[in-house]
């Protein structure tokens, strides 16, 4: 893309200071994404993507960019974050040689010509999805019009968020391609793995006796939780609580006060069977909890209870269909869980008064099918979106040589 308007797009950014490359990690081996994000949200649904395309075809890693404000990217390996370059040509040529992206995933909007321009003379695939008009409105198109077609042009592909975006879309496109109206993309996560043998020696053991989960639990949250239960057992006698520690040495503390307050237990990890008599299922270690999240069908997910330790992802448990309860502090998980709540797939209690209520009332059966359902739902928004996006991935990916 050589034209009068990107000439005079790139007079106006001249006297901005070209990007610096010192401060960017070495460049990994294989595949790697590129995605530029607006806000957290967007984070997860590319490293939801990326989780995908690695169980389809191995490894590959994710770059992170954004226009203004930093997002929250937990770490991990083969992920990285970073600003978007000055859109100068200087700043997208030498952002664009150290990185050497194999496809770009460029959400919402906000964006810049001249690194557009830049990747797509370098053949990089680019796909806009769930362009808004929040992020696609700049005085710049308005100025230079034919700049909107021409940047619009490098992308591949092209989405809309909704019917008012597809029509500023169409305009600075000049109505010369469809542009369907898609949701966003699947904010979800990879369901943990179940061994199935060993779910259906559980599910036997039990001999449908109701069960609940309490996952993650912090010392703290011990005795508010063998409080809620031992009420619910005086509603539900054969009742088996689920306790998972949030790590060892909260086990070792969880043991004394379970051994103190004279609680039937099976100790998983010690091999103990379950039996009719068995009240508690304690898990020292939260290594396998897709099992638990299976076996439970409502959840109460810890570290939440009590401030101070951040809280813990509830796609996890919803990804399994497992209803959930949680306490009043998540830390950065807070938008994930109001999606939930207002889904109708989570609740919360305020203290172990809330949580034995809580309980009693998802001891109905028609209750937690509800909240699962609605969890199920939820987590399933925009997958026809995002497996588009995947497959268009695999045929760009397919046509290179040398890629797998």
């Amino acid at each position: 893309m050589s034209s009068l308007s990107l000439t005079a797009y790139k007079a106006l950014t001249r006297g901005a200071k070209a990007a610096n490359i010192e401060h960017y990690e070495e460049r990994p081996q294989g595949l790697l994404i590129w995605g530029v994000v607006q806000n957290d949200a967007d984070v997860r649904s590319l490293l939801y993507l990326r989780e995908r395309l690695r169980v389809l075809r191995g490894p590959c890693d994710l770059l992170i960019t954004y226009p203004e404000n930093p997002p929250y990217v937990p770490k991990s390996k083969g992920v990285f974050c970073h600003p978007l370059p000055l859109d100068t040509t200087e700043g997208g040529r030498s952002f664009l040689q150290h990185w050497r992206p194999d496809y770009c995933i460029w959400i919402g909007g906000d964006l810049q010509p001249a690194l557009i321009t830049e990747a797509h003379e370098r053949k990089i695939p680019l796909s806009l999805v769930s362009a808004s008009v929040e992020h696609l409105d700049r005085p710049v198109w308005r100025w230079l019009p034919s700049l909107a077609r021409e940047t619009l042009d490098a992308f591949g592909l092209i989405t809309a968020i909704d019917a008012n975006s597809r029509q500023m879309l169409r305009k600075m496109d000049a109505t010369r391609r469809e542009i369907p109206v898609t949701d966003a993309l699947q904010d979800a996560v990879i369901a943990p793995t179940v061994n199935e043998s060993v779910f259906d020696e559980v599910l036997s053991d039990l001999n449908n006796r109701p069960v609940w989960l309490a996952a993650q639990v912090q010392a703290d949250e011990i005795k508010s939780i063998l409080s809620a239960h031992r009420e619910a057992i005086k509603i539900t006698h054969r009742l088996t609580l689920v306790l998972v520690a949030a790590s060892f040495p909260i086990s070792v503390e969880a043991r004394a006060i379970i051994k103190a307050q004279g609680w039937r237990v099976c100790y998983w990890e010690d091999g103990d069977p379950i039996d009719e008599e068995t009240q508690i299922i304690f898990v020292e270690e939260p290594e396998h909890m897709g099992l638990w999240y299976r076996i439970a069908p409502f959840c109460f997910l810890g570290s939440t209870l009590t401030p101070g330790h951040g809280g813990n992802d509830p796609y996890v448990p919803a990804s399994l269909g497992s209803a959930i309860i949680y306490g009043p502090n998540v830390g950065r998980h807070a938008p994930s869980f109001t999606r939930l709540v207002t889904a109708g797939a989570a609740r919360i209690v305020r203290d172990r008064y809330g949580l034995t209520r809580s309980i009693a009332h998802l001891l109905a059966a028609d209750q937690t099918a509800n909240m699962a359902h609605a969890a199920w739902i939820t987590m399933s928004e925009g997958a026809e979106a995002t497996d588009a996006l995947i497959e268009d991935i695999q045929e760009r990916w397919d046509t290179v040589e040398g890629h797998p």
